[in-house]
């Protein structure tokens, strides 16, 4: 009788030591230096969008439409301001299309001065236009990501509900073309999310771009990813490992609401999983806080699956993007 084949599971959850190793190598910093103050900002300006698209886990119409007051900004831009040589960015979106925020431009110059080496800003690109490109770009903009699901207007309609392929994509090239005139130090990431309306197409789409960008530039194909486990997508073969590894967002990055809420991370779309709130608190007490703490905790001793919305979440996998070129290397 031939010997038996027996299958071993090689898959190993990372704990204690080996999770902080994954966590410091993943981010380029001790968790001494981590836990200090957050290195990167989310921060919603408003919560509204123009787009409602397929693969999107926000449900809009549990949010009541508003925009943050001046005053909270301006709370929150003071205490980033005094850590400037620690932060590495401030992103102007959350759960939102930034360029509903009418105060955006006045809101990205708030931040140069205040010494953010980096203000970034993740758009759909349907509003802008090229007096919106101007204006964001004069503010002092750093970096913008702007996604385009697909190079066919049925394809890419059909996917971000509301939007129009020629108004966006006319957009993208108009912006380029103000960028290089204003500031060609402003670097854009033209970005897809793949799934499985345009899985074909990703090849096709970096090309297209690398020929229309500059070099400090990047064309980017994400994977689409599960929101914290709530919405059905494409798969791409890790979704078995996800859980293996703590999640680099608790040590990276703060997400904070329209009113001051600050949840878990970017999949907390309504702030169920509450960390603190900056009408209340300093960003440095939400950050070094017992109730982060403990998710961190609960991270680095692998027990995120006891975490509803960190089981099986996908948004920071690994293995994040199918494809990434910067120009500088095409």
């Amino acid at each position: 009788m031939g010997q038996e084949t027996v299958k071993v599971d090689k898959r190993r959850v990372l704990k204690n030591s080996d999770a902080v190793d994954y966590i410091e190598k993943t981010l380029e910093h001790s968790l001494e230096v981590l836990g200090r103050f957050p290195k990167y900002f989310l921060i919603e300006t408003t919560n509204i969008c123009n787009a409602r698209c397929v693969m999107c886990g926000i449900d809009f119409s549990k949010k009541q439409k508003a925009v943050m007051t001046d005053e909270l900004f301006g709370r929150i831009c003071a205490e980033i301001s005094s850590y400037s040589d620690h932060v590495e960015k401030v992103m102007l979106y959350l759960d939102c299309e930034p360029l509903l925020d009418k105060g955006l431009a006045g809101r990205i110059l708030q931040m140069k001065r205040g010494g953010v080496k980096k203000v970034n800003i993740a758009s759909n690109a349907g509003l802008l236009d090229g007096a919106k490109a101007a204006e964001i770009i004069e503010a002092g903009l750093d970096e913008i990501y702007i996604t385009l699901d697909s190079l066919q207007a049925e394809v890419y309609e059909s996917i971000r509900r509301g939007l129009k392929f020629e108004k966006v994509y006319r957009n993208i090239v108009e912006f380029i073309r103000i960028r290089d005139e204003l500031n060609p130090e402003l670097a854009i990431r033209v970005q897809m999310v793949l799934q499985e309306a345009n899985c074909g197409e990703a090849e096709s789409f970096t090309e297209h771009w690398l020929g229309l960008l500059g070099e400090r530039d990047q064309v980017v194909v994400q994977k689409a990813h599960n929101w914290g486990s709530t919405v059905e997508t494409m798969k791409f073969g890790d979704e078995k490992t996800i859980n293996d590894v703590p999640c680099i967002a608790l040590w990276g990055t703060l997400c904070i609401h329209v009113d001051g809420q600050v949840g878990l991370c970017c999949m907390d779309t309504e702030s169920a999983y509450p960390i603190g709130n900056v009408t209340e608190q300093s960003i440095a007490e939400v950050w070094k806080g017992q109730a982060m703490n403990e998710y961190r905790r609960r991270h680095l001793a692998g027990e995120r699956t006891g975490i509803a919305l960190c089981d099986g979440c996908t948004v920071w996998r690994p293995a994040k993007h199918e494809r990434e070129r910067l120009l500088s290397e095409a």
